[in-house]
């Protein structure tokens, strides 16, 4: 069956995800359509909630218009029309205005509070969503909820605002690497735990490694955390030690994803030559990182790697070796960022 997926803010990003979720899981699917932020796609009859649940990159999932467009038993009910291209759409109120009518209901159009004319994901939580994309007309079957990201990401015990990845971006992260329930992923620089939690609500038997002992701690208290407030019982392990070193306290794992130590925060825009000296101190680091993941036989890892923007407006980039991996790159940045990130789909080519 057709499905619209409307993508995240990096499309091409995104599309991986979706092709690395997919395949890790046996689904198969077609891309009829790629749009500049979204995709037609076919696919099998799924449960679409739990999917964009564990997908980062997706907004939203609407499937192609049938017969049943409501089934509820409430004689009130609010909806939308979210048109994504610049088609005519008088027609379609119509159609629904007249259908809402004839089953009796009292159906109240709302509209997004920004200059668009469409739902934000915020915006489309509880509410009957008719998407619209050039000639595909679907209802909405699942919404990605940032509100519920926001709420998880505050409500844990221990923050690191400065250092912390975004939730968004550790379940993209996941899905590029392949790992599904029931697979064993480590983060050798865990932190206060963001990419363990969220492998933890996939079902994944996640495994954290970092230097510091407080870390360790913290990461502890929001697994703990998350575990009472989810009701989670899948497996999880927690190291002191330092990721060169990572073979001596991990044997082997099915997936390694991570966000190292990027360098100093920068308050402005380096200088060429404090660039070079932070690039000088956290080579040798991911050098021997590579090194140890080839050591715990890691079908595939995905790491963050730190891009330099200069005050020269030079970019400069960590110079690795990575000939024995098969390598995909994805650059990633916020438009405020003075450090950019590019992510590093590694598969170690001797497996």
């Amino acid at each position: 069956m057709k499905h619209l997926l409307i993508l995240g803010r990096d499309p091409s990003l995104s599309i991986e995800e979706l092709y690395s979720y997919f395949k890790a899981r046996n689904i198969k699917f077609k891309i009829l359509k790629e749009y500049k932020d979204a995709l037609i796609v076919d696919l099998p009859s799924l449960d679409f909630k739990k999917v964009i649940k564990e997908l980062g990159g997706i907004q939203k999932i609407a499937q192609e218009m049938g017969d049943n467009l409501y089934n509820g038993k409430e004689n009130k009910l609010k909806y939308a029309i979210s048109n994504y291209t610049s088609g005519d759409i008088t027609e379609i109120k119509a159609e629904l205005k007249a259908y809402f009518k004839s089953l009796g209901v009292k159906a109240m159009l709302k509209k997004s509070h920004h200059k668009q004319a469409f739902l934000t994901p915020s915006e489309a939580q509880n509410v009957l969503e008719i998407l619209v994309y050039d000639d595909f007309i679907g209802k909405t079957v699942a919404v990605s909820n940032p509100q519920g990201y926001k709420l998880r990401d505050l409500k844990r015990p221990v923050q690191e605002r400065l250092h912390s990845t975004s939730i968004r971006l550790a379940k993209i992260m996941i899905n590029l690497s392949g790992a599904k329930k029931g697979d064993r992923m480590l983060d050798p620089f865990c932190g206060i735990g963001t990419f363990l939690q969220e492998g933890l609500l996939m079902g994944i038997e996640c495994y954290g490694l970092d230097k510091k002992a407080e870390r360790i701690k913290a990461t502890k208290k929001n697994i703990d955390w998350l575990r009472k407030t989810y009701n989670i019982t899948y497996s999880f392990k927690l190291f002191l030690g330092d990721a060169t070193n990572l073979s001596s306290h991990v044997k082997k794992v099915d997936y390694i994803v991570s966000e190292p130590f990027m360098g100093p925060f920068l308050k402005k825009l380096p200088t060429t030559q404090e660039v070079r000296k932070i690039i000088a101190m956290l080579e040798p680091m991911y050098k021997a990182v590579l090194k140890e993941i080839k050591k715990v036989r890691a079908k595939r890892a995905v790491i963050v790697v730190p891009v330099f923007l200069a005050r020269s407006r030079k970019k400069y980039f960590l110079d690795l070796d990575l000939k024995d991996f098969r390598v995909k790159s994805f650059d990633y940045e916020t438009p405020t960022s003075r450090l950019r990130r590019q992510i590093l789909v590694l598969e170690p080519k001797h497996l």
